[in-house]
């Protein structure tokens, strides 16, 4: 939930740092990516610690570093001082996001593992959704600089909870952890499954943060007004919410590696039909509903796939590899989204160029299942 917070709040703040700021769509977009690239640093160099020292330890850590991110990034007077901030604090949601997904795959029995690391996933757009119900109420009121600052006093409140439910969980065979590293993740029986694993990642979080930084932004240029836009975005994590907790579900049912290539394909159908046909109020928010439920819900699959995929001594690693990884297409969809808006280009065809990686991700995520299948490592192995 604070990873949540933390991160879609740029996107409901943004059209209001663009207009005090006097700074255009390709400015904006580069701030977007600054998180993106801390992500990748918490995800590559920080969470494969987990592995080594235990996983509580690794997300205490991270979430001490959000924190203080978020309160310092309240009190920015120029876009420099903000894009550094926003590195720091991406490096703890990157590393939250794979220490946490490789606990709750630990914690959960071997058929339900899906079930729990999806659930977990789920927590991030369930707080997305009040974050933007709340940003639209309080941002006319406070400004976007106070804001900031609540959302690091959030995850301040949650430290202590943290640090007395998580359990001090750490490999069984941690001492496999030590030796081989990274290097484990392209051992034979592993190698084609990484691959795969990390080209879903990349084209479905280059799609996932277009979809996430802009939504607002596209909700208002579809014709809303800036606050329906942000209710727009609200109603887009509410989907993402509900589709994340659907996946989870289906996944102890279904396999997948079909679950998340048609969810994913039927959200590229969803992106154009919001592009193409004018709508009123009422169905834009419920595009933007169901855009939520089937791209991230359908994406949200990718990582129990990913958690499944490597042994309890490099899980932390493999996920974490793949989040750093990854991050670079999600650095790069934010900012090309922001260059092709700047070049003017309609909204059919800003759409219609991230369907194709967004295909793409389901072709991966397919190819990951299909490698994996009978050779899918039981918890604690």
């Amino acid at each position: 939930m604070a990873d949540g917070i933390d991160v879609t709040i740029l996107s409901f703040i943004a059209p209001r740092i663009q207009q005090e700021w006097t700074i255009g769509a390709e400015v904006m977009g580069t701030l977007f990516s600054a998180g993106l690239l801390g992500m990748a640093i918490g995800g590559m160099l920080i969470a494969p610690l987990a592995d080594r020292y235990g996983r509580r330890r690794i997300i205490l850590t991270a979430l001490a570093l959000m924190s203080v991110g978020m309160m310092a990034s309240g009190l920015v007077t120029t876009v420099a001082q903000f894009f550094v901030l926003r590195v720091i604090v991406g490096a703890g949601i990157g590393t939250v996001l794979a220490a946490m997904a490789a606990l709750a795959a630990e914690s959960a029995p071997a058929h339900h593992r899906n079930l729990a690391v999806g659930m977990v996933q789920a927590g991030y757009p369930f707080a997305a959704v009040f974050t933007g119900l709340i940003v639209a109420q309080l941002l006319p009121v406070y400004g976007w600089h106070a804001l900031l600052v609540a959302a690091g006093l959030i995850t301040v409140v949650l430290f202590p909870l943290a640090w007395r439910l998580l359990p001090d969980a750490r490999p069984a065979s941690a001492e496999q952890a030590l030796d081989g590293g990274v290097k484990r993740l392209f051992a034979t029986e592993f190698r084609g499954r990484t691959l795969a694993l990390w080209g879903a990642v990349f084209f479905g979080l280059m799609v996932l943060y277009f979809i996430v930084s802009w939504i607002t932004k596209l909700a208002i240029e579809a014709g809303l007004s800036e606050t329906d836009g942000i209710y727009a975005g609200a109603l887009y994590n509410l989907g993402a919410f509900v589709g994340t907790v659907a996946m989870s579900f289906l996944a102890v049912r279904i396999s997948l590696g079909r679950l998340v290539p048609v969810m994913l394909v039927a959200a590229a159908a969803a992106m154009m039909w919001f592009a193409s046909i004018p709508m009123s109020v009422a169905g834009t928010m419920a595009t933007a509903f169901g855009i939520g439920v089937l791209l991230q819900g359908g994406y949200n699959g990718v990582w129990p796939l990913a958690a499944g995929s490597y042994p309890a001594s490099i899980r932390a690693t493999g996920v974490g590899w793949a989040i750093g990884i990854g991050r670079a297409g999600a650095i790069f969809g934010p900012w090309f989204g922001g260059q092709l808006m700047a070049a003017g280009v309609s909204l059919p065809v800003l759409f219609a160029s991230y369907c194709v990686p967004l295909v793409l991700c389901a072709i991966c995520a397919a190819l990951a299942h299909r490698l994996g299948q009978g050779k899918q490592m039981a918890i604690g192995n």
